[in-house]
């Protein structure tokens, strides 16, 4: 059994559970709720937003869609301007307003300057 380590730096989230900070996962959840809200403004289903990102990007199945909203999966950055499209919204509507504070707690950074992702050594 291995341990996991703990994050005692306090300007860098924790890790969660699927190896990525705490702050992905909030960015995850604000774009799925916000799909879902302007899914359900629209009336449309999970089916039937699905129906209408394949044909742009298959294979999107109401699954994955169910699962961008639940947080559980991110939402691809190539399908947010389909989504947004799809639901006569804005990608900025869609998209979380972070300051730029909260994106660089998000990330941590080399001592080469080059980004790389809050995951531990396997």
């Amino acid at each position: 059994m291995t341990r996991r380590k703990t994050n005692s730096n306090p300007i860098v989230p924790p890790l969660s559970r699927d190896g990525y900070s705490g702050m992905k996962s909030k960015i995850r959840q604000l774009i799925g709720r916000r799909i879902c809200r302007f899914r359900h403004q629209r009336l449309i289903s999970q089916a039937e937003l699905a129906a209408m990102l394949n044909t742009f990007h298959p294979p999107i199945t109401r699954d994955v869609v169910a699962n961008w909203e639940n947080g559980r999966t991110e939402a691809p950055a190539y399908c947010i301007q389909l989504i947004a499209f799809s639901l006569e919204a804005k990608v900025a509507d869609i998209l979380p307003d972070l300051t730029f504070k909260e994106i660089i707690v998000g990330q941590m950074m080399d001592p080469s300057g080059s980004r790389r992702r809050n995951r531990q050594p396997t």
